[in-house]
């Protein structure tokens, strides 16, 4: 649509019109620059206002599970909220996979549902189910929106909310806000009629005094007392999992670094976060702990006598075993109030900030033969499964991840699905200096919403690669129907082993209809699948041709790379390759 006044004519044409281009102005202001729209008629008033607001890019998804992760990636890549907008009834179900992966990954969602009033609810009224509070909490918090009112207190009630939720969704216990918003007849604006208020007296109320970059600033002091017990400690670890609180602060590596470098510990650090992608940053940077932890000589030679935890713990089963035998102090850094540590060891809560962390932590003296022991088992593990690596005559899904830490160019972002695809990457993925950032969905570790999650972090971002596997991919299909309007770039490296190849690693694996209940292989043609949506498809031959598709982007907006492998083979030469040396 062509950009026109906010507050003219046809938004001021009845009620519903005007709160609804109210709305998102207020959310405009506020800094919002994204809305996606799902398809139906009682929540004409939002996406019509949406769509004609110039302030903000609005994309319209069909499928509303697509829309919602396609929203949670935006949101994820960007760092600011992402309002999504569908019609009432179970268009907003649909969300709720998204919104659940939102609340415990702490990504700043803003969920807006229509709803019919009052008097159409509990009364068979098509299109209607109970949606106050149909999220529970998942979402950080619920606002049942009053029926629109003519009224100056209406405008000013309905700003300031929305001035809470920007700065809810932002703060100290970031993630995801549900506004329900009903709506009587007319729900469409009506052309030629007399405006219902006064477009002055709207602009004004609309004015708002803070912007997201007011909102963001929270510093949290921590105790001294804590840091000294911290810092006494000589023979200690940093472990790193998955970090998604402050993701996008450019900042974290440095800070990670005058961590590290204050206490004299070695970090280990999941695939999940940035710092694998800046080795030359990190002198002790620890990457082989599931391989070298199942040795029993390591496993008690390297055991620290305290553990600095920063966000969730990391993928490897083999080291949270590790930590939890260690009867090390265990120290939980955390910057909202989540419980981080599901085996419940005696810990000590570090509710703080990273800048804050790295700027009050007192420097230690380093034992250099800590730091060598670790570093020297880690040299080691690294020489032996390269090689082991170079020998494979088969496909290999771990070399795969292998090749997109050392081959996906400098400045991608990497999206890392659930099930074997971050388990591969967390074993095998190269310490390099690329500085690309990985993002992921391991709130509740699902495979739904990849492809479309993949599709919002690509949206008007940087160029985007996926490893995903093929039933992740198969489960959300739909997210296709977005690459025609896709601003951006997207390579799917799509592994196909024909089911479900976590299953191989489990007691049922051996089992009688193992194969139709669990793996579940599916003789979708992805060529076809490609062709149907008019994206590229390449079906690769020889697994040394994707160097080459890495490092060059697709003429088209969004490409398939599909490799075959044997997720049987490939499960034996994982715990060959993971074995202790």
């Amino acid at each position: 649509m062509q950009s026109v006044p906010i507050f003219d004519s046809l938004s001021l044409s009845n009620i519903n019109s005007a709160v609804g281009a109210f709305v998102f102005e207020v959310l405009a202001r506020l800094g919002v620059e994204m809305v996606v729209t799902c398809p139906g008629s009682r929540s004409t008033p939002l996406t019509f206002a949406a769509a004609r607001n110039a302030k903000l890019e609005t994309v319209s998804i069909v499928d509303e599970r697509s829309a919602a992760f396609f929203a949670l990636g935006h949101a994820k890549a960007s760092g600011k909220p992402v309002v999504l907008v569908c019609t009432s009834g179970t268009a907003a179900a649909n969300f709720l996979p998204a919104v659940v992966e939102a609340k415990l990954s702490q990504v700043p969602l803003i969920v807006i549902t229509a709803d019919r009033p009052f008097e159409l609810r509990e009364c068979s009224a098509g299109q209607v189910i109970d949606q106050v509070k149909m999220f529970g909490d998942f979402v950080c918090q619920f606002k049942e929106i009053g029926l629109p009112e003519n009224r100056s207190e209406y405008f000013d009630y309905l700003r300031q909310t929305l001035v809470h939720v920007v700065h809810h969704s932002l703060g100290l216990l970031r993630g995801p806000q549900h506004l329900n918003f009903p709506f009587r007849d007319p729900l469409s604006p009506e052309e030629g009629k007399a405006p219902l208020l006064s477009s002055e007296a709207l602009e004004q109320r609309a004015s708002v005094i803070v912007k997201l970059s007011d909102l963001t600033k929270t510093k949290l002091s921590v105790d001294p007392l804590l840091l000294e017990k911290l810092s006494s400690h000589r023979n200690g670890i940093i472990v790193i999992g998955t970090y998604e609180a402050k993701y996008n602060d450019e900042s974290f590596v440095d800070h990670i670094a005058a961590i590290s470098c204050k206490l004299g510990w070695p970090i280990l650090t999941d695939v999940l976060n940035p710092l694998r992608n800046h080795g030359d940053q990190l002198t002790d940077l620890i990457t082989h702990y599931d391989a070298f932890l199942r040795d029993e000589i390591h496993s008690q030679t390297l055991r620290p006598s305290a553990i600095l935890q920063i966000g969730k713990l990391p993928t490897s089963k083999v080291l949270r075993s590790w930590m939890s035998e260690c009867n090390a102090q265990r120290f939980l850094f955390n910057e909202g109030y989540d419980n981080l540590d599901p085996s419940h060891s005696t810990s000590i809560p570090l509710l703080t900030d990273l800048s804050t962390l790295s700027e009050t932590l007192n420097a230690s003296s380093a034992d250099l033969d800590w730091l060598e022991n670790w570093n020297k088992v880690e040299r080691l593990y690294e020489r032996s499964i390269a090689r082991d690596l170079e020998n494979l005559s088969e496909c290999f899904e771990g070399t795969i991840a292998r090749m997109l830490s050392s081959d996906a160019p400098e400045g991608s972002s990497i999206f890392i699905a659930n099930s074997m695809s971050v388990r591969y990457a967390e074993s095998f993925w190269l310490k390099n200096n690329s500085k690309n950032k990985v993002f992921f969905n391991r709130g509740a570790n699902g495979i739904d919403g990849t492809l479309s999650t993949a599709m919002g972090i690509a949206h008007k971002g940087k160029h985007t690669i996926l490893l995903t596997g093929d039933l992740a991919f198969l489960h959300d299909s739909n997210g296709l129907l977005f690459s025609s309007k896709l601003k951006g770039s997207l390579t799917v490296v799509l592994v196909n082993n024909r089911g479900g190849g976590i299953f191989e690693k489990l007691p049922i694996a051996k089992f009688e209809n193992y194969e139709d209940y669990f793996a579940t292989p599916q003789q979708v043609s992805f060529s076809d699948l490609s062709r149907a949506h008019d994206i590229d498809y390449i079906h690769l031959e020889q697994l040394e041709e994707l160097t080459d598709y890495l490092k060059s982007k697709s003429p088209k907006k969004v490409r398939v790379i599909e490799i075959h492998t044997d997720r049987n083979r490939d499960s034996k030469t994982f715990n060959k390759l993971n074995r202790a040396r």
